[in-house]
């Protein structure tokens, strides 16, 4: 699959279409987005039980986070290309139900497509995180984490440490943050790009790797310029959002603090919802924009009615 370039305005009209996309199936969209939900809560209800049992051993801690990790590698990326093929569904009218989400666990439907295309990127990341340690960014990280770990909890850091630290740190040391920040934004995109080829062709794994990273590359400037303007717009509207909640739930608050959990529970998960939509939504439009020639449609997908299998 050969990406091709998109102009600047490109990603500004994946989000305005993006904010359209509830509109044609909201009850399978979000019913797909809240099972989702409530597959990653139950991952993580069951890492932080398995935490607590097991913190009186670090070995113990380590052995859970690394089965958790293997669980995340596995049931996680066939129900996001799930999300990429209900959201495909929705957008061309096709029929769909919220529980068509798992159906990337059944045989045939590329499940193991998209876990061992998930798997590739994650290992590229850990890779690339090995390799920041042995620069003298990593280097400051590991002693600045050294100093967090070493304070008692609800107590003050040491402050003579951080500042010797601090001290003995060359400002040269920081002109690597740009290059963090350039490799991560990549990779989230190409990442995300290659998610989407996986669940919405018929490729082979290394296929859908190479298309991600090649789209994200190729489409480098509007998807930066994008990130920086959505960047600072959404900087100023969490302000203000975060002051109109605050004076809310203060207010709540004098009434009754019952009042804060009923309100901020359905709050945020229907936060939650939106921004799933809308980030599952922005990817997929840009799959098409940039994959799919205009004269080009998708061959239909029939939702599968399989038995949950990887």
């Amino acid at each position: 699959m050969s990406p091709s370039t998109v102009g600047m305005t490109a990603p500004f009209r994946w989000l305005r279409k993006a904010l359209d996309v509830g509109r044609r199936n909201p009850k399978a969209l979000f019913g797909a987005i809240a099972l989702a939900i409530l597959l990653v809560a139950a991952i993580t209800l069951v890492q932080m039980f398995l935490q607590a049992m097991a913190q009186a051993s670090m070995t113990g801690i380590m052995v859970v986070m690394a089965l958790m990790t293997l669980v995340n590698w596995v049931l996680l990326p066939p129900v996001m290309g799930g999300l990429f093929r209900v959201v495909d569904a929705t957008d061309r009218g096709l029929p769909v139900v919220a529980t068509d989400v798992f159906n990337a666990y059944g045989r045939g439907q590329g499940g193991k497509r998209l876990i061992l295309t998930s798997l590739v990127y994650s290992l590229a990341y850990l890779g690339f995180a090995a390799l920041m340690l042995l620069t003298p960014l990593g280097q400051f990280f590991r002693d600045y984490f050294a100093i967090a770990l070493a304070t008692p909890v609800g107590g003050e850091p040491d402050m003579a440490a951080l500042q010797a630290l601090f001290s003995a740190t060359s400002p040269s040391t920081f002109l690597w943050l740009p290059v963090v920040a350039i490799v991560m934004f990549t990779w989230l995109h190409a990442s995300m790009l290659a998610l989407a080829t996986a669940a919405l062709r018929e490729v082979d794994v290394a296929t859908a790797v190479v298309a991600g990273a090649l789209a994200a590359l190729r489409n480098f400037l509007p998807l930066l310029g994008f990130m920086l303007v959505f960047l600072v717009a959404g900087f100023f509207a969490m302000l203000l959002v975060g002051l109109v909640l605050g004076l809310l739930l203060g207010l709540l608050a004098m009434a009754s603090p019952v009042l804060v959990v009923l309100v901020m529970f359905p709050l945020m998960l229907l936060v939650m919802l939106g921004v799933y939509a809308m980030m599952f939504a922005f990817y997929y439009h840009a799959w098409r924009e940039i994959f799919v020639p205009a004269d080009e449609e998708p061959a239909p997908r029939e939702p599968a009615q399989g038995t949950l299998e990887v």
